[in-house]
């Protein structure tokens, strides 16, 4: 089997146009018309991914975050970071592919699991691509759902941390407000905190919060900033259960080195 037909398989499933205009999911770098000898999954990109992929003879690395993005990339050299990993890759004959925003936006795609995380009942996307289409068949970033029962904003924020599996979260807003109405967009969704606010959210959960963001609500809805991994990290798992589920005539491995380690003292 040749990698193209297993990119392909993944397109149809999450179509590259659902991507924002921003991005630049899909191919990286490589010869996708070369067989395919097995395929990592992983969230980041970075040296020790790729040699992983190298020791474990898969020639297709499947990542969340595109390794060339918003760089203006005008040539690769080997003496920065994406350069480096690109050459490297390239000499080692593997393909880097990037499964972005179209996974975000997409249809049972990364913010529907962040949604189904928070157990989110009945919900909608956030900020559609196209609001006439059919519920079922939106796309577009974020969700907004309602809790299984309305809570206290301290037992909520105990609640997102048990949910997401994190020690610490960052907030705004009064710990005895009701929260009932929940927006999320994982990763960085600073720029939907008025779409949130105007879809009649209590809470929207996202990360990658900047200071004055938090003013924007102006106290008629509360942020929580989980952190940009934190948020969405659980992607790699639905691509990796995307390839098992459809693939078994090559080794499809899950990274364990993918986690950039950021440390709190």
């Amino acid at each position: 089997m040749k990698i193209k037909e297993v990119i392909e398989h993944l397109e149809k499933k999450f179509p590259l146009e659902w991507q924002e205009d921003f991005d630049n999911s899909g191919m990286q770098c490589g010869d996708k018309e070369q067989e395919i000898s097995g395929a990592l999954v992983c969230f980041e990109f970075s040296d020790q991914v790729i040699q992983e992929a190298i020791d474990l003879k898969a020639n297709l690395i499947v990542a969340h975050h595109p390794l060339i993005f918003g760089s203006g990339l005008k040539k690769v050299e080997p003496n920065n970071r994406v350069g480096r990993m690109v050459c490297k890759a390239i000499e080692n004959k593997l393909v880097l592919y990037s499964m972005h925003t179209n996974v975000d936006s997409g249809i049972n795609g990364g913010n529907e699991a962040f949604a189904q995380k928070l157990q989110l009942q009945n919900a909608l996307v956030l900020d559609p691509k196209n609001p006439m289409a059919e519920a079922k068949e939106q796309v577009g970033l974020g969700k907004i759902g309602n809790l299984p029962q309305p809570m206290l904003l301290k037992d909520f924020l105990s609640y997102v941390k048990k949910c997401l599996a994190i020690p610490v979260v960052k907030y705004s807003g009064d710990l005895n407000r009701v929260i009932n109405k929940v927006a999320v967009c994982g990763g960085a969704g600073g720029s939907l905190i008025s779409t949130a606010l105007r879809a009649g959210a209590d809470a929207f959960v996202t990360g990658d919060v900047r200071y004055h963001d938090f003013f924007v609500p102006d106290n008629q809805m509360v942020i929580v900033d989980v952190g940009h991994y934190e948020g969405e990290h659980f992607i790699k798992e639905l691509l990796y259960d995307e390839l098992i589920e459809n693939f078994s005539n090559f080794a499809i491995h899950f990274s364990k080195l993918d986690k950039l380690d950021i440390l709190y003292i």
